[in-house]
């Protein structure tokens, strides 16, 4: 049963304060150096899209439509009154209606707002029916030369599509790993060891290790190894790193499904693995749909490790958590590399925006160094690597560290137009190898087969 602080009502701030009054070992403390090294990677060459129009007027209107969960974003908005006078006009949406809302209005040559967020996902099937404004001269412009900080630059790949990117990051995070390090200790283990997994070629093997020593019963209770959460779709976010620390990809240079690779024969069969072959993970992860169904054990001491997204880390070492303090978090481990896929969020503009000027001015504030502080103390990672660096903000949410190496690797989701049809069906396939009705090869060709039908 799911303990009692799941049912109480948390802002994202409350959450992840609390860890910076704790002391964090000495591992993680070390990772703060390498913070900024995890950020200065050049940006991927790509030919400069048009500019957005910069003669239309300032209208002093702007319609914004904004995630239920973008507190910071509100705070940028009072900053952003408070430099031009202008308090945008703003409707909330959830993220699970977003799709719909946005398609439907554009489908109606209707704005849906001046500027609307877009998740990772959601950039290419917008982009590819010409309702965007590029973005590439204002990210250029504005971000990479724009003397606010250093961008980190892989977080930019769900935002790009046909060479062009059509989007503004306004927060990044990928799933990264967590452990618990008391655990550990009981089970004779290292409680330091996995902050360098990241950066050790083949650490999955030593991952699976410890995983196994943890799986057993530890005062008489069960315990496990690892969790995660595999139901429908959500098993592609460990499986989609694994594919990628094995060099794989989900698509080729043309959008063409790959996955049915030795790389992703590799990667089905090490999630089988842990369910079947070594039994060192949570038995219910197959039916665990997002991060809350999988968490509470994990915060309840009882599973060793959790792939996961990074707030949890906030979370696991608040004041009034079992673990506080004793909850590490790292970058994934690695076989040729450490991977992940990639959670950032995006600001558009459509092409029919009513207010374009204001709301690339908008945007001008979004990508500022003040505002990306909002971000950051607002409990989400921001753009730039530098500014999560400020030892202010790592004094309350030291896990950025974390965030920020993780981006040295890999985080393609293999973003396409189409990409909510083939995750489903991929997902499907490998949930066909878990129950134990196909093997890797077969599961994983037959999805890029259904895959290319899908698409005549």
């Amino acid at each position: 049963m799911a303990s009692s602080w799941v049912n109480r009502r948390f802002s994202r701030r409350s959450l992840l304060t609390g860890s910076a009054k704790l002391g964090f070992g000495v591992g993680v403390a070390s990772t703060f150096a390498a913070f900024l090294a995890a950020c200065g990677q050049a940006p991927a060459a790509a030919p400069a899209a048009p500019a957005a129009p910069t003669a239309l007027p300032l209208t002093g209107k702007l319609r914004l439509l904004l995630g239920s969960h973008m507190e910071p974003v509100l705070k940028i908005n009072e900053l952003h009154a408070s430099r031009y006078g202008l308090t945008p006009e703003v409707e909330s949406i959830t993220t699970p209606d977003l799709a719909n809302k946005v398609t439907t209005a554009l489908l109606a040559r209707t704005a849906p707002a001046d500027s609307f967020f877009l998740t990772a996902g959601m950039v290419p099937s917008i982009a590819e029916n010409n309702w965007l404004r590029p973005m590439d001269t204002f990210m250029n412009e504005k971000v990479r030369n724009g003397g606010q900080g250093t961008l980190l630059e892989n977080g930019m790949i769900a935002a790009q599509y046909q060479s062009t990117t059509w989007a503004v990051p306004w927060a990044m995070g990928a799933p990264i790993l967590h452990w618990n390090k008391q655990l550990m200790e009981e089970f004779g283990l290292d409680p330091e060891a996995p902050a360098k997994w990241h950066s050790t070629a083949n650490s999955w093997d030593t991952f699976v290790e410890y995983a196994v020593k943890m799986t057993g019963k530890l005062n008489g209770a069960p315990v496990y190894g690892y969790t995660d959460a595999w139901a429908g779709s959500g098993v592609l976010f460990t499986w989609g790193s694994l594919l990628q620390m094995h060099g794989g990809r989900w698509l080729d240079d043309d959008g063409q499904p790959v996955m049915n690779s030795v790389a992703g024969i590799e990667a089905t069969q090490k999630i089988y693995d842990l369910l079947h072959t070594h039994k060192c993970v949570d038995p219910a992860v197959t039916t665990y749909t997002w991060v809350f169904d999988a968490s509470p054990g994990y915060l309840e001491g009882q599973r060793g490790m959790f792939i996961t997204w990074p707030f949890i880390a906030g979370i696991a070492n608040g004041a009034d958590s079992k673990l506080a303090g004793k909850s590490g978090y790292a970058p994934n481990p690695s076989v040729d590399t450490s991977a992940s896929v990639d959670g950032s969020e995006f600001f558009a503009v459509p092409t029919i925006a009513e207010n374009e000027a204001e709301a690339m001015r908008w945007l001008e504030t979004i990508v500022s160094k003040d505002a990306q502080k909002l971000v950051a103390q607002g409990g989400w990672a921001g753009i730039y690597g530098d500014v999560m660096n400020d030892p202010e903000i790592l004094a309350t949410f030291p896990f950025y560290t974390a965030i920020a190496d993780s981006y040295k690797y890999p985080v393609d989701g293999g973003y396409s137009p189409d990409r909510p049809v083939w995750t489903e069906i991929l997902a499907n396939q490998i949930h066909e190898v878990l129950a134990d009705k196909k093997d890797a090869k077969t599961a994983l060709d037959d999805a890029v087969k259904e895959i290319v039908a899908s698409r005549k």
